[in-house]
């Protein structure tokens, strides 16, 4: 009764994250690890359940004790870390926020050629509220060009907040970043060129909730001090978000420096 349960179950994940895939993509959710990751997943699931036997069957249990071994260590060590950066990712995101503030920045998010995406324009509205609630805070845009987009995802968010009555004056563009941490590199750059700016001083940061944490990890590696205003992030792209931000908070903690 157990296994049948565990292959009932198996087969309802399986399926649900070739769905998951197959719908993110037709709501024009990206190419990318997030998206794709639930499927292979998925197929990986379906395939454990019906060719587990033969391939049980063809892997002899008295050979490879150590490959088996091995393999069940570095599962539990991936559980346990996903387990973790995850908490980290929900339970990291607002920080309260101080009440003397000169500067915001709102980190790039895609384009559909040069519309914000819907994520993106999350970030970007999220900045404007603020904006309009403090007339003498100044707003760093920061994103390069992309694949698929005409203009800088910084040339867009500079339009938006144009259009909705933010004064040009006050909206700084950094038009070269490609990642997260090109986006505080290059603007820490541009800060350090703002009269008056100090590298203790508060920095509002707005981003998706699931990019928080390591946003402002990166940002205090490049010496900016970072107050976290999240935006939300949209309910469809919520599973995957966080499935390909688990790698991307890995990766950034060996190789970004």
């Amino acid at each position: 009764m157990a296994n049948k349960r565990a292959s009932i179950v198996l087969v309802i994940l399986g399926w649900a994250g070739i769905l998951d895939t197959i719908f993110v993509l037709g709501f024009n959710g990206g190419i990318n690890l997030g998206t794709l990751l639930p499927g292979i997943l998925g197929a990986v699931m379906l395939l454990w359940k019906f060719k587990g036997n033969y391939l049980r069957q063809h892997f002899p249990k008295d050979h490879f004790i150590w490959l088996r071994r091995f393999l069940r260590l570095g599962t539990l060590a991936l559980l346990t870390s996903f387990l973790l950066i995850e908490s980290l990712l929900l339970y990291n995101t607002q920080d309260p926020v101080p009440e003397q503030v000169d500067y915001l920045i709102i980190l790039g998010a895609g384009l559909n050629g040069d519309k914000l995406s819907w994520t993106l324009w999350e970030r970007v509205d999220k900045g404007l509220k603020i904006l309009q609630d403090h007339k003498d805070m100044k707003v760093v845009v920061s994103g390069g060009k992309g694949p698929g987009e005409w203009i800088t995802e910084a040339e867009a968010m500079q339009r938006y907040l144009v259009e909705q009555g933010i004064a040009k004056e006050r909206i700084i563009k950094e038009e070269r970043a490609t990642s997260t941490m090109e986006n505080f590199r290059y603007t820490r750059e541009l800060l350090g060129q703002q009269p008056g700016y100090e590298p203790t001083e508060p920095v509002l940061v707005i981003t998706n909730d699931f990019h928080m944490f390591r946003s402002k990890i990166l940002a205090k590696r490049n010496g900016i001090n970072p107050v976290g205003v999240p935006s939300a992030t949209p309910w469809y792209l919520r599973p995957n978000a966080y499935l390909r931000e688990y790698f991307a908070v890995v990766k950034s903690l060996i190789f970004d420096r």
